[in-house]
């Protein structure tokens, strides 16, 4: 027993090192130039955190039952529940915010009733998530603006944006932080606008999240939480019959779309019968 679970802990731990190795390789999202390379470090930093996900819990499994059989259990569970944490890891290649200067110190000032007695202030003045409903593998817009103020002779200041995703964990009864991503920007006092996309993938499990933006200069911040529900992706089928109907209506369609209105129709009959079995 002793030995099953001392070989059990080395080859979680070296599984573990080789993991953290391989993340070591993957690419910076300011390197990525196209979608495929997207594409690539998207699937590669999923693979990674969710191969993690699933060790971690052979890990605590093996070590809790004593042996394979609970080792077995818990990789099924951590790999189960780990993709939406391995989306939160590799939320910088799924989400993107940019943000612009959009009205200068005395602008701001003179709309916000900004004194320079205050000091440093940093404000969200709005941030939304569009649509607030949206299927698995779909996206998101990301948009706010904010303001951070100084006295006059401060002409430029670090900030940070950071966006943050929970999940819903039915099974704890609360939101649990999945990841987030902090940029920093070189401002100068006054107003900027954020616009951003948020990409679901569509392997995350259907239910509430939620979004935040938080901004951070001069230690002084501010957040703003989005709720975002995640439905499960629906298929589309096509209504057979009345594309029949409109083909069977004199001079409205080739033969050709006939022929492929009877391969979709088909394909429908099929779906149809391997759902039944």
């Amino acid at each position: 027993m002793k030995k099953s679970r001392l070989r059990l802990y080395a080859i979680a731990l070296i599984g573990v090192f080789f993991l953290y190795s391989c993340a070591s390789m993957l690419p910076n999202p300011d390197d990525i130039k196209t979608e495929e390379d997207r594409i690539r470090a998207r699937s590669q930093c999923i693979a990674l955190h969710t191969v993690g996900g699933a060790l971690g819990g052979a890990l605590v499994g093996g070590l809790i039952g004593g042996d394979w059989k609970g080792a077995g259990i818990g990789a099924a569970i951590g790999g189960g529940i780990g993709f939406a944490y391995a989306w939160g890891k590799c939320l910088s290649l799924y989400s993107t915010l940019k943000s612009q200067p959009a009205a200068g110190y005395q602008e701001t000032a003179q709309k916000v009733g900004y004194n320079q007695s205050q000091g440093e202030v940093v404000k969200i003045q709005s941030f939304n998530v569009s649509p607030a409903s949206v299927g698995q593998g779909g996206s998101v817009k990301l948009n706010g603006s904010y303001y951070v103020m100084a006295p006059p002779d401060r002409t430029e200041i670090k900030v940070t944006e950071t966006r943050i995703v929970k999940y819903f964990d039915p099974s704890k009864n609360e939101f649990v932080d999945l990841g987030q991503v902090d940029q920093q920007v070189t401002a100068a006092p006054g107003t900027r606008t954020a616009d951003g996309n948020f990409d679901i993938p569509k392997d995350v499990p259907e239910g509430r999240y939620k979004i935040a933006f938080i901004v951070n200069a001069e230690g002084k911040s501010d957040m703003i939480e989005r709720e975002l529900s995640v439905r499960k992706a629906t298929t589309f089928v096509p209504n057979t019959d009345r594309i029949h109907a409109l083909v069977n209506q004199p001079g409205s369609y080739r033969a050709e779309t006939v022929l492929v209105i009877e391969e979709i129709s088909m394909l429908q009959k099929t779906a149809s019968r391997s759902v039944m079995r």
